[in-house]
């Protein structure tokens, strides 16, 4: 499982440093990016750089990550991908990808009017709890499972 759990960290790392360039290369291109980098400049920080730099640091600690979500699973298991694992490492990828986007989001919202975005705040927060949370949902949809 934690093979699988190392690609997946890295596919989403890849997925977080790219995706917000190719949404922005638009902006980056048109023939007055220049004159407006200024007010450009929070909006692009808050919505491209964080996500790169979390998507590099990823990439470098996705080892790390896999054996702090699998630590339980023994060396016997380590081929075999359960229910329980796949919780675990699926809760804790859709946390990042989460608090990635709408951290952004906040950021974005509050420098561009002043405004906090407490929808994005929410989710920042739950997004905390589903990447801090791997264990207790993996007992969580074990009991769910054999909960008749």
């Amino acid at each position: 499982m934690k093979p699988f759990s190392i690609l997946l960290i890295r596919l989403l790392a890849v997925y977080l440093a790219i995706n917000p360039l190719l949404s922005a290369s638009p902006l980056l291109f048109s023939p007055s990016f220049e004159a407006e980098l200024t007010q450009w400049l929070p909006g692009l920080v808050a919505t491209i750089v964080i996500p790169i730099i979390v998507g590099i640091a990823l990439w470098f600690s996705a080892v790390t990550l896999a054996n702090k979500i699998h630590e339980n699973d023994s060396a016997d298991s380590a081929l075999s991908i359960s229910e329980a694992g796949l919780v675990r490492a699926g809760s804790f990828l859709i946390g990042v990808y989460l608090f990635v986007q709408h951290l952004g989001t906040a950021i974005s919202q509050w420098t561009w009017g002043g405004m906090v975005a407490y929808g994005s705040l929410a989710v920042v927060i739950l997004s905390i709890g589903l990447m801090l949370g791997t264990r207790f949902l993996g007992k969580l949809y074990r009991w769910l499972k054999y909960f008749k």
